[in-house]
């Protein structure tokens, strides 16, 4: 069932249309739009409600590393990932060394183990994960609701799940709740700000219709922070995620989309370089408490 929403941000419901995008995944050409509140944010609206929106989680094709697969891609994509799992935890331990560790939308779990194997006690939360209820290494449950109201973590993380989420309030309220005093909250999300949006049109792939629901630029993300009493320490770009998005925003690799995706890459590299995270296809922003 499809549902209207307003503004998670101002919480008005005065928008214009800004995009009209099909389901990357699908192969019936549903479409979906996005709107442009008056404060700027941009989100998904109408959207499928939480029960629906599983479905659109099903295709064999979500999981984005499995898009080219074959040996190359697969070792390229590993030794990216140990790279990017080295730099969170860095960026973690900057803050703080040790701790318990809630992370959010966890998806596969490669970073909960990873943060396992530097001694940290974790909680994984994901409700469409293939992770075993089982799992050894950490604790891994399917809704916030089933952590005792008595824990706390040091440090929550969100990485690119908070664009997933419905419930933006219920969201923070149990990060508030479960944050130590002096935690720190992490949050990665793609950036409507993109240097190659633009030049990709609809294609672009983290526009990713029906699955992510808001569409953030530092800005908003600092307002939508700043509403739930948090406030940005640091913001990173994420460069890896800039070619990883241009990639899978061609739905086949010809020779001319491999010299668009050099190309692409090339300049929108630049510009973050020179431009900061505010131009980056993703970024981090590291909040505490006000």
């Amino acid at each position: 069932m499809k549902e209207y929403t307003k503004c998670i941000i101002c919480e008005e419901n005065k928008s214009d249309r800004f995009i009209k995008v099909s389901d990357r995944l699908s192969q019936n050409l549903e479409y979906f739009e996005l709107v442009k509140c008056k404060c700027n944010f941009i989100y998904l609206n109408p959207r499928p409600d939480s029960k629906e929106i599983f479905t659109y989680y099903k295709s064999t094709n979500y999981n984005p590393h499995n898009k080219f697969n074959n040996i190359l891609w697969t070792q390229i994509y590993k030794f990216v990932q140990s790279i990017t799992l080295k730099w969170k935890y860095n960026k973690i331990h900057n803050f703080i060394s040790h701790g318990r560790l809630l992370d959010i939308g966890g998806g596969d779990g490669e970073f909960a183990e990873y943060m396992v194997s530097q001694g940290w006690p974790v909680v994984m939360q994901d409700k469409v994960s293939n992770i075993s209820i089982d799992n050894n290494s950490y604790q891994f449950i399917q809704n916030l609701n089933g952590i005792s109201r008595k824990q706390s973590f040091d440090v929550i993380t969100l990485w690119h799940s908070l664009e997933h989420i419905h419930n933006i309030k219920k969201l923070f309220d149990n990060i508030n709740h479960f944050l130590t005093n002096e935690g720190i909250l992490l949050i990665a999300v793609p950036n409507i700000q993109a240097p190659e949006r633009k030049r990709l049109g609809g294609n672009w792939a983290p526009y990713d219709v029906p699955r992510h629901l808001y569409h953030f630029d530092p800005d908003s993300l600092k307002r939508l922070c700043r509403k739930y009493n948090f406030k940005i320490l640091r913001k990173y770009s994420l460069f890896q995620d800039t070619p990883y998005n241009i990639l899978l925003s061609f739905s086949k690799m010809t020779f001319l989309h491999i010299i668009k995706f050099i190309f692409l890459s090339i300049i929108s590299l630049f510009q973050i370089f020179v431009r900061g995270p505010n131009h980056s296809s993703s970024f981090l922003v590291i909040c505490k408490r006000n």
